[in-house]
């Protein structure tokens, strides 16, 4: 769909010249929190829209051969209901589909694709530098088969780039992928939510030393602080979320949840009047990137560059650029 910032990732993965400072700034947030958003030089690339995958898993740099799922279609016992009694690995999983929905259209939609690692050998709490994983969840529409389908496509060259430039400082990293919602839920947004809380937990879990970030878009936005906040008392230190225009508007809930300790990253932009929001929290870093610019979406007829709206702002080479560094001066951290 609109893959406008592929051109300028291509760019920094060919060696152009680049000059990163890391050195820390004041947050813009009350309290003086430590923002963890390195100064740098950014590359002079003008935003190009360029054709994009076809499916979401397809443009990962380490998608190994993994396929997405439908989460509904794990309701085996066919009681319209997920939960343990379809696998002990869903204990404390507990969500409901409205009647007929549970598996519809199977064969054209997908909101799940987890993994598997990079380097499995090093996805292990005895290598040197502890592994990552790497999350983003798309905005509302979002079909991992369709990258046409919602408009987060930018979240994918931010994540291939830090596969990559993880991969350069050597760290191991996995991927999840997910949609803003769960297909056929009662409440979609909400149960994606509990979804993903259910399923970083049990990595997090799983791998003592594993670090995640939590990149979201849109409703992502809103998916990164619900989960963040239902994780945030147990695995604070080991998270760092990040959002792309964060917004409840048509979300299935006012969702107002935020983690105490976790450090977020707000990216958001003001140029349409109605999206785009400071969260004044002190463990929040606010920037408003509304002078970036970006490809117009092929939804609004495509073309530009123009200044980033909330359909584009996650395609702006400078605001990927932006959390790139950031999520890296995050994990250089001891």
């Amino acid at each position: 769909m609109k893959f406008g910032a592929l051109a300028a990732a291509l760019l920094l993965a060919a060696g152009s010249a680049l000059v990163i400072v890391l050195v820390f700034v004041n947050s813009s947030s009350p309290g003086g929190a430590t923002a963890l958003v390195p100064t740098h030089t950014p590359v002079p690339v003008s935003p190009t829209a360029t054709p994009s995958p076809r499916e979401w898993a397809a443009a990962l740099h380490a998608s190994r051969g993994a396929e997405p799922i439908l989460i509904s279609c794990l309701d085996r016992n066919s009681d319209g209901l997920l939960d343990a009694a379809d696998s002990p690995d869903l204990t404390g999983v507990d969500i409901p589909f409205a009647p007929g929905k549970a598996c519809e259209d199977a064969q054209h939609r997908r909101d799940f694709y987890a993994g598997p690692p990079s380097d499995p050998a090093a996805y292990s709490c005895d290598a040197p530098i502890r592994p990552l994983l790497i999350v983003a969840v798309g905005s509302a529409g979002t079909n991992l088969l369709d990258t046409t389908s919602g408009e987060s496509p930018g979240e994918l060259q931010i994540v291939a780039a830090l596969q990559d430039r993880a991969a350069d400082e050597g760290v191991a990293t996995d991927t999840v992928l997910a949609a803003a919602a769960v297909f056929g839920a009662d409440q979609p947004q909400t149960r994606m939510e509990q979804w993903l809380a259910h399923d970083l937990r049990a990595r997090l879990d799983a791998l003592p030393c594993l670090r995640a970030v939590i990149i979201g878009h849109s409703h992502g936005g809103v998916t990164v602080t619900s989960v963040t906040s239902a994780l945030d008392g147990a695995y604070a230190a080991r998270l760092y979320g990040v959002m792309l225009d964060r917004t409840i508007a048509l979300y299935d809930r006012p969702a107002a949840e935020y983690p105490a300790r976790t450090p977020l990253l707000n990216v958001f932009q003001t140029n349409e009047g109605w999206h785009g929001e400071r969260l004044d929290l002190s463990n929040v870093t606010n920037v408003d990137e509304s002078a970036a610019q970006a490809p117009i979406a092929p939804s609004d007829g495509g073309g530009g560059p123009a200044l980033v709206s909330h359909k584009t702002l996650d395609d702006s080479p400078a605001v990927q650029q932006l959390i790139e560094d950031a999520v890296l001066a995050w994990l250089r951290q001891p």
